[in-house]
């Protein structure tokens, strides 16, 4: 059942990151698929993209409710347990490791693509923090708790920190 689920989920991944590559590439950018590069994969960067010769690094998310629930949810960690042992680990989502500029979720629903502008998100972290809601779930694909930094759009929107574009 999982390894079925985590293929699906997989698939639905890539066809998010053709929707925005396609989107991309018709407004005149330069699109380098870095996603399946080692060093790309494990700093969450599925894109180089150049215009106008400036350079930036993408990250593609899909996500399905984005549309219903009007907030973007970070993976700020994951609690991993160990089988043999019981031992609960803990590890940094992507909100701490990712080297993206921008982060792209894809909203199926409305076939809306929201950006956000992840660097400077991280640059102001601090100022950003009574604005987060932290969420803990179990992911189905991963196989373990999450927690999630969740932040409304209108929020990220107040701030500058989010574009949103139709992909129609």
């Amino acid at each position: 059942m999982h390894s079925s689920y985590f293929v699906l989920k997989n698939k639905e991944g890539k066809q998010a990151e053709r929707i925005v590559k396609d989107y991309l590439t018709g407004r005149g950018y330069t699109v380098q698929d870095v996603s399946e590069e080692q060093d790309n994969y494990q700093n969450d960067v599925d894109f180089i993209v150049q215009k106008d010769g400036r350079t930036s690094k993408i990250e593609v998310k899909l996500d399905t409710r984005l549309a219903e629930t009007q907030n973007i949810a970070f993976e700020d960690v994951f609690y991993l347990k160990d089988k043999e042992t019981g031992q609960t680990e803990t590890r940094e989502g992507y909100y701490h490791y990712s080297q993206c500029d921008f982060l792209i979720f894809v909203s199926p629903a409305d076939k809306n693509l929201y950006m956000v502008h992840f660097r400077k998100l991280k640059e102001n972290n601090d100022s950003l923090e009574n604005c987060f809601k932290f969420v803990k779930f179990y992911s189905y694909t991963d196989r373990c708790q999450k927690g999630m930094r969740v932040i409304p759009i209108s929020t990220l929107k107040e701030k500058e920190l989010l574009s949103v574009f139709s992909y129609q």
